[in-house]
């Protein structure tokens, strides 16, 4: 998933619900050297804002989110920016987690339309947290399941994980679909009460040449089957 997003996949909704207040309020910004989604390169350089609010409603959580991807390198002009709008809810079953959630993708500026796209996620409460993931785009007719498993573990301030992930994707514009696997690991800083500072580095793998590396003398994309990204994020909490 999306740098930010993937992150805080890491550490799972299992302690999210455990350290749940009645109320509170979150902001996240990154930088990216290289967008990853899913098995593909959808950015270059590229800054994130994710920013949201979640309720504790007892037997779940509710959260609501906007979040803001903004390619920032020499090749901006080759992606689409994207603004995204979510609302979901979060529940603990016996020895699982589950999030749930629909999402508005929006592409301020351009000619990309509009889509909903519905997701949800297990995470399970074993060694390594395993969890599969799934999404739906109801406009587009895309859809893909990934698994994903790894240790956390934390040492004075720091946080650290180690993430595998594989799934696939198929496109419902009949383009071919793929399958990708990858590796994820990060190290997360705690740095006052509620302010936090992560360093993701991850690097994925294609059945296709989904991963962009520029474009011919003619104009036309060009690309190979795997790609890495290092991010740099800070998060505040409250």
């Amino acid at each position: 998933m999306r740098a930010i997003i993937s992150a805080a996949t890491a550490v799972s909704c299992l302690p999210l619900l455990a350290e749940a207040q009645d109320t509170s309020f979150f902001f996240d910004v990154a930088l990216s050297s290289v967008l990853l989604d899913r098995g593909e390169q959808i950015g270059g350089q590229t800054a994130e804002f994710y920013a949201g609010a979640e309720v504790d409603a007892g037997s779940a959580l509710l959260y609501t989110t906007v979040y803001r991807l903004l390619p920032v390198g020499s090749d901006r002009n080759d992606f689409d920016n994207e603004t995204d709008y979510t609302i979901g809810a979060i529940w603990e079953g016996p020895g699982y987690a589950a999030d749930v959630s629909a999402n508005w993708l929006t592409y301020p500026g351009e000619e990309t339309k509009e889509s909903l796209e519905l997701a949800a996620t297990i995470t399970l409460d074993l060694p390594f947290e395993p969890g599969v993931a799934a999404f739906r785009d109801v406009h587009t007719d895309d859809w893909g399941l990934e698994a994903y498993a790894g240790p956390r573990w934390e040492r004075d301030a720091w946080t650290f994980y180690a993430l595998g992930r594989a799934g696939f994707v198929n496109l419902g514009d009949g383009s071919a679909s793929r399958s990708y696997g990858g590796i994820e690991t990060g190290a997360i800083r705690a740095l006052s009460d509620g302010v936090a500072m992560g360093f993701i580095f991850r690097s994925d793998v294609a059945d296709e040449d989904s991963f962009d590396v520029g474009a011919t003398a003619d104009g036309f994309a060009t690309g190979r089957n795997s790609g890495t990204s290092l991010v740099v994020s800070l998060s505040y909490a409250h």
